[in-house]
């Protein structure tokens, strides 16, 4: 039996309450948004979807993050949205308050809850809401799950092989400074330059960078905001977590590196259980490695920018 709150019940998240409904481990799901009446209309949705389908889950609707208790995982996923012309990082200083003030206000009525952090920019913001924490409960992010399922969408098209064939990560963070971990892209088990000469095929690395970088600009600016991949992409860590599966994800969690003051959530992936077992950082390489740490810097430049007192206050 698994109870799941979800915070904030618009775009996104009201796309990763829908998806919860089908993931049959989840018995009880928990949702709030400030915007009065609005998770309880997503809770009516949900019900009629139920019903279509013949299963019940218990369903509870707030207005206040406060109100809701007793989970075994929360969803960030609320804050101010991105627009086309926005970098996430823009978001930083808005969504720093948000953040800040679900977790304060459910960390002590969800005694035994994981923190999965959405809201972006989602790296700085899941590293404010550890610190928020205090250590407290495990908190993770989203990271460059998405970017993952981006990059291995491009590679399966520019390589015209079926998506299941394709392996390959990206970590780092989730937006500009995203990097596409070449070194961990096998097609069919095959490393990628072992396939490239056995079947003398050409592959553009920087068209694909591109796509998976810029593609979400495009997505927004057609059609108002990013639903369904970010949803089905996170649904995958919170598979991972309630179910203790050990699959290898790309997710941000808590690291720390000589060139950053503090430990920041970055990406490096990792298997996803409940444990947090060991990342995958000794089998990349150096260049990758030196790319994961820059991302880390700026990580942390973006946490600090919205964290200072007079933004906060």
């Amino acid at each position: 039996m698994v109870h799941i709150g979800v915070i904030g019940t618009g775009r996104v998240g009201g796309e990763v309450a829908f998806s919860l409904i089908f993931e049959r481990y989840v018995t009880e799901l928990s949702l709030a948004d400030i915007a009065p009446k609005v998770a309880e209309m997503v809770k009516e949705e949900l019900c009629h979807v139920m019903a279509a389908h013949g299963f019940d889950i218990k369903i509870n609707a707030y207005e206040n993050s406060s109100q809701v208790k007793d989970t075994d995982l929360i969803v960030i996923a609320a804050g101010f949205p991105r627009t086309s012309e926005m970098s996430r990082r823009d978001l930083a200083t808005k969504n720093a308050r948000i953040v800040k003030e679900i977790v304060e206000s459910t960390v002590d009525s969800n005694l035994r809850a994981w923190y999965f952090v959405i809201t972006n920019p989602v790296d700085a913001m899941a590293t404010l809401a550890s610190k928020t924490v205090q250590g407290k409960r495990p908190v993770i992010g989203t990271g460059t799950n998405l970017e993952t399922a981006r990059f291995r969408t491009i590679l399966s098209r520019e390589l015209d092989v079926p998506m299941g064939t394709v392996e390959g990560y990206v970590g780092g963070e989730h937006g500009e400074a995203a990097v596409p971990l070449w070194s961990t892209v096998k097609i069919d088990g095959l490393p990628l330059d072992d396939y490239l000469k056995k079947t003398k095929k050409i592959l553009d690395k920087a068209k694909c960078e591109n796509y998976v970088k810029e593609v979400s600009r495009e997505i927004i600016r057609v059609l108002g905001g990013t639903r369904h991949g970010p949803a089905g992409c996170f649904i995958e860590i919170i598979r991972g977590i309630m179910l203790n599966t050990g699959k290898v994800i790309s997710y941000s969690r808590q690291s720390k590196f000589r060139t950053t003051p503090e430990p920041v959530y970055v990406t490096v992936p990792a298997t996803i259980a409940k444990s947090l077992s060991p990342d995958l950082w000794d089998q990349l390489n150096e260049a990758e490695k030196k790319a994961i740490k820059e991302a880390a810097e700026i990580i942390y430049e973006t946490y600090c920018g919205a964290i200072q007192p007079d933004k906060m206050s």
